[in-house]
């Protein structure tokens, strides 16, 4: 993003005082880990020290709870990153606790709220540019581009940026050619080599202490001054045990998926539910969808409540807008939501909608 369009950030992040408290709120995913790691880094530039707080919601869901709101009590700059809040709550969270917001983030929005806001949607709809990119883009301005440039890349190839920003990673291939391969295609990158696999590791997402273990990540990435010390991080070590863990239950899934998903050969989506006690529904649909990029899969996992994730590699169809219009009126009254990407998306709703929600999916994919 050009330098005009990332200045409500450049501006927000020069004036935060040593003596302010900063609060981080990111996305559950590796690229809004990168993404904070990379603004606590501009601030330890800029003012000399990180952020006070770095964390995830309390809940997998795109509102503040009551725990998020009485984290900001004593609060000085709040900063949403990768997490898109609608507008009238950001508004009034600034109204309520008397502080200043930024968002950076790249998701589709209602309005645009009347806080400083970095989004590449906002001058055009259509692109698609991962968070920890722009943020990269945002610590060039302070002279940390080439020192950050790694942290980006592990945000990129987890949320299937690479394709929209080649540049990134022709750039990192010149100092971290052995940890990278020949082809510098989202495929490769984010299967297989080195790289990709700590990319991997520490996208806390599917794990099920979230919190707990985006905060070691962020840590991990924090002490490491470079890719090659990240391993050596005890910190990573700790997210290197579960993520074994839960390439255990991956695998199982995957073994299930071709006999117990539910095909709709016409309008070409697959349905596939689980139960498990990781949160891997997104690692199962991106990994099936990768195989065959026309399909729409959607993965539904039920523990309690229902969650859904989706993906279509090709985009043949708009997720963001198809999870969102599926919803039965009555499940969004009594709190689902939806929301996300064209190829990627994500819902959660009370069990009783989902066979509704399933049948008016299907009714909307032309």
């Amino acid at each position: 993003m050009t330098t005009e369009k990332l200045d409500p950030a450049i501006d927000y992040l020069r004036n935060i005082s040593e003596e302010e408290n900063v609060t981080i709120i990111h996305h559950w995913d590796m690229d809004g880990i990168s993404s904070s790691a990379i603004i606590s880094k501009i601030l330890e530039e800029s003012r000399g020290s990180p952020a006070e707080e770095v964390t995830i919601p309390a809940e997998r869901s795109y509102h503040l709870t009551e725990k998020d709101r009485e984290l900001l009590e004593g609060t000085n700059k709040l900063i949403v990153l990768d997490f898109n809040l609608k507008a009238d709550e950001l508004e009034s969270v600034e109204e309520e606790f008397s502080l200043e917001v930024l968002v950076v983030d790249h998701h589709t929005f209602d309005r645009e709220p009347d806080v400083a806001f970095v989004n590449p949607r906002k001058y055009d709809s259509e692109v698609y540019i991962p968070c920890s990119k722009i943020c990269l883009d945002i610590a060039a301005e302070f002279g940390l581009r080439d020192d950050l440039r790694w942290m980006a890349g592990l945000g990129v190839i987890q949320d299937f940026g690479v394709d929209s920003c080649p540049e990134l990673f022709e750039r990192l291939d010149k100092n971290y050619g052995m940890y990278l391969p020949q082809e510098l295609s989202q495929q490769q990158l984010a299967k297989n080599c080195e790289y990709g696999r700590y990319s991997s590791v520490l996208n806390i997402k599917p794990y099920r202490d979230s919190k707990k273990y985006s905060k070691l990540a962020y840590e991990a990435l924090m002490n490491s001054e470079d890719l090659k010390e990240l391993e050596a991080q005890e910190a990573y070590r700790k997210v290197y045990e579960v993520y074994l863990e839960m390439q255990d239950e991956f695998n199982r899934a995957v073994e299930n998926y071709e006999e117990e998903r539910e095909i709709d050969r016409e309008k070409m989506i697959i349905f596939f539910e689980l139960e498990s006690d990781f949160h891997i529904t997104s690692s199962i649909a991106t990994n099936m969808s990768t195989k065959t990029p026309d399909w729409i899969h959607l993965v539904i996992q039920k523990n309690g409540g229902i969650n859904v994730s989706a993906r279509c590699q090709s985009g043949r169809v708009d997720l963001g807008e198809l999870m969102q219009q599926a919803l039965p009126e009555e499940a969004v009254e009594k709190g689902a939501e939806a929301g996300g990407h064209r190829k990627a998306a994500g819902a959660s709703m009370q069990p009783k909608y989902l066979e509704e929600f399933k049948e008016n999916f299907t009714e909307l994919v032309e």
